[in-house]
């Protein structure tokens, strides 16, 4: 027995719900098909994909590595189901785009008003993440089109359009801050500061400490960490900690004065965005529209520091 939609969304529910008969009861099924069905798949593959434990089941290790193929697996079918249906005209359709924030507020915005002109029927699904968890959604099937500065390049990921845009990730401060009348300031100093970050392992943050490191120093531990911008911008604002973003995130601040960039001029990255989408698996009709007009969009942002 091979990997197919019934057997995947098996697998999905018991790691899930960590239990037979609640998996078999969110599957509508009776809990020995469930154990039948899933033992045919483990005896397939010649390895325990589950522990079986007196308070239910635990995926093993092969289990784990099993998950994400069982997740794009249902999210193919139901992509398949979807061009089906909007071949039919049975459905309006929906997209799903990912990206990190300083993107999706402003050029994914601009694309999709402009898609509502010929396609008002289509649904829009925006994810705002880090780039790891578009990345993840990408390969998972849970995101069609990945807007992001990180190169995704691999067997799984190819770009679809390339250079669209750029921004500038640069260190912001409270606009009150003594340090921020200095004209320069050095890394070894930035080194020093208090920070408000991302997640470590995060590809932001990993450039962040490639800076430091590439010049032999050891930046402070954040003091904060956080996937949410606005709670980074409030830890800056409450307190004299430092922040590394891209204008467009920190832009109203900086237009209301209450903050403003710190010139360090080692911690200035200009970071470029392209658009990926993955290298198998359906592209729904309402998808290669969206495509066709990030595309054509993109010649008037190529270029642009946003």
């Amino acid at each position: 027995m091979t990997l197919d939609v019934r057997s995947a969304q098996i697998v999905l529910e018991c790691a899930r719900r960590g239990s037979l008969g609640a998996a078999a009861s969110a599957l509508n099924m009776t809990q020995p098909a469930i154990t039948r069905m899933l033992k045919r798949l483990e005896e397939s593959y010649g390895v325990p994909l589950f522990e079986r434990t007196t308070r239910g089941v635990v995926p093993t290790v092969f289990g784990e590595a099993l998950l994400p193929y069982a997740k794009l697996v249902v999210s193919e079918i139901g992509n398949a189901t979807d061009v089906i249906r909007q071949m039919r005209g049975a459905s309006r359709g929906v997209v799903r785009i990912g990206g990190v924030a300083s993107v999706v507020s402003g050029f994914v915005i601009a694309v999709i008003r402009e898609m509502r002109k010929e396609h008002p029927e289509v649904q829009y699904q925006i994810i705002e993440d880090l780039e790891d968890r578009v990345l993840e959604g990408l390969k998972g099937g849970m995101i069609d089109i990945a807007i992001s500065p990180e190169p995704y390049l691999d067997d799984d990921i190819v770009i679809a359009t390339p250079d669209i845009m750029h921004d500038t990730v640069s260190v912001f401060a409270r606009a009150d801050h003594p340090i921020i009348g200095r004209q320069h300031v050095t890394l070894a100093e930035a080194a020093g500061f208090g920070w408000a970050l991302p997640p470590p392992g995060t590809p932001t943050v990993r450039e962040w400490q490639r800076r430091f490191h590439d010049n032999a120093l050891e930046p402070n531990a954040p003091s904060i960490i956080s996937r949410s911008v606005p709670v980074l911008k409030a830890a800056v604002l409450s307190e004299a900690l430092f922040c590394w973003m891209p204008l467009p995130l920190v832009r109203e601040e900086v237009e209301r004065g209450d903050m403003a960039r710190v010139n360090v001029p080692e911690l200035d990255w200009q970071r470029t965005f392209r658009v990926y989408r993955r290298k198998k698996g359906l592209m729904t009709p309402p998808t290669a529209n969206l495509l066709q007009a990030i595309r054509r969009i993109s010649e008037t942002w190529r270029g642009q520091t946003i």
